[in-house]
């Protein structure tokens, strides 16, 4: 009897993809607050930290979708390897 995982593509992870959500929020979040932070008005600053929040919720769910269509991809038995862009 073969073993199955040998002729299956390999399941997608959650650490490596985790990791670079992670990296991509704190880097978003950081250009924002470096662009708009030297102020001294309170609705400025508070405008810019809502849009470092918007940013980094918007990098959170682009990448859900992407890691979410590779666990579909995986399930359906085609590869997992997208493009750059996917």
């Amino acid at each position: 009897m073969a073993d199955a995982s040998q002729d299956s593509t390999p399941a997608p992870g959650f650490v490596l993809p985790g990791l670079r959500c992670a990296m991509e929020m704190a880097l978003v979040g950081t250009i924002v607050a470096l662009l708009g932070l030297p102020t001294d008005e309170p609705m400025v600053l508070g405008v810019v930290l809502l849009s470092t929040l918007v940013g980094m919720v918007v990098v959170l769910f682009w990448a859900l979708n992407r890691h979410m269509r590779r666990w579909i991809r995986y399930a359906q038995g085609k590869p997992t390897t997208l493009t750059i862009f996917d």
